[in-house]
């Protein structure tokens, strides 16, 4: 990247963390009898949903009082079955089981179509780096060439919608470019975060 990228604050992550609880989860797996292997707490026998925040893009163990009509790919409003919560427990993707990785990379673009606007807001407002090193380059594909395509195009007018942006830079598939980027961060490969907040 030869010339200086536009602006000069500091990139910030996209979008900023959920102060207010995980939301509505995306189910990646469900064990209505429990997981545990070892049946020795109270709660190993209680029904289990291994999920995905669609605002926090972390996953956690949601363990119920009682049995419910949960299927993997389903969406859920943890503020809706509140009565029936004992425990949330925030894990990382090395805990999730195999079934629950297989059906991520559908989920994650399931998330990208839902957050929409929050993706667009990245595009119309992500940021240098560094002098050399833009946000926007940090997305699978995006070299110089397509860097200022978008850089030039953002500048005329603000991208409405994911379907504006394909139609004035040409990048045909960019659900499949937020997706990728962030099932990278949440493998650990990236030492950028755009999306994902790093569990302490």
């Amino acid at each position: 990247m030869k010339r200086q990228v536009e602006g000069s604050k500091k990139g910030k992550r996209f979008p900023p963390r959920n102060k207010q609880g995980i939301g509505k989860v995306l189910v990646l797996d469900y064990y209505p009898q429990g997981k545990s292997l070892s049946r020795r707490s109270a709660e190993a026998y209680n029904p289990l949903a291994v999920v995905i925040s669609i605002n926090r893009l972390a996953f956690f163990d949601i363990i119920l009082s009682r049995g419910k009509n949960i299927q993997a790919g389903q969406t859920l409003d943890v503020s809706a079955i509140k009565s029936d919560l004992l425990k949330i427990n925030r894990i990382g993707f090395n805990e999730l089981s195999d079934s629950a990785v297989d059906i991520l990379p559908e989920m994650i673009k399931k998330i990208v179509i839902l957050s929409e606007s929050r993706f667009i807001n990245f595009l119309n407002h992500a940021r240098p780096l560094t002098t050399q090193m833009h946000q926007l380059q940090l997305l699978p594909g995006i070299g110089n060439k397509r860097l200022w395509q978008i850089l030039e195009a953002r500048r005329k007018i603000e991208f409405k919608d994911l379907d504006d942006f394909t139609e004035r830079t040409g990048i045909s598939d960019p659900i499949g470019l937020f997706s990728n980027r962030i099932l990278q961060e949440i493998q650990g490969k990236e030492k950028y975060q755009l999306f994902i907040q790093k569990q302490k």
